[in-house]
């Protein structure tokens, strides 16, 4: 049984405020600051088997400055 989950687009915006991990089967953990670059990989290296694991998505941090 396939457990690939398939994302959606629920939004026009820009996907610029997150960043991602992407997670290898081997526990390494590939960086990357936009959307379309870590989807790019994705798809570039899917068909490795037991190479990719999952994304993380993070917020990214916000430096408000000085109060």
């Amino acid at each position: 049984m396939n457990d690939l989950k398939v994302f959606q687009q629920t939004s026009d915006k820009s996907y610029d405020r997150h960043t991602y991990d992407l997670v290898l089967t081997n526990g390494k953990i590939i960086k990357f600051n936009y959307y379309d670059d870590v989807k790019k990989y994705w798809f570039e290296n899917s068909q490795i088997p037991d190479y990719l694991s999952h994304i993380l998505v993070k917020d990214k941090k916000v430096n408000k400055g000085f109060k």
